[in-house]
């Protein structure tokens, strides 16, 4: 028998050797499709690193540029983490 939450409603309850309908499978399938914060915070750091990880610095709006994109980058990661607040 497979082991269950006791504490969870008895419509939370599943048996995982038994497979899913309807909506019980449609929210799984979902939940196990969205990304987390943090994924798409490293996505976001990814794609600041390629645009901008090789920068003129001659040109000051490209270094500005650059500056502002590692910025806020580094503001969502810090986000996912929950280390900074989200508005500051």
């Amino acid at each position: 028998m497979a082991q269950q939450n006791l504490s969870a409603p008895e419509s939370a309850q599943i048996n995982v050797r038994e497979p899913l309908y309807g909506a019980a499978a449609i929210a799984t399938r979902d939940q196990l499709r969205e990304h987390t914060d943090l994924q798409i915070a490293v996505s976001v750091a990814r794609e600041m690193l390629a645009a901008y990880g090789t920068t003129d610095y001659a040109d000051p709006a490209a270094v500005a540029q650059a500056f502002g994109a590692t910025r806020e980058s580094l503001r969502i990661l810090l986000r996912a983490l929950g280390v900074e607040e989200a508005g500051r």
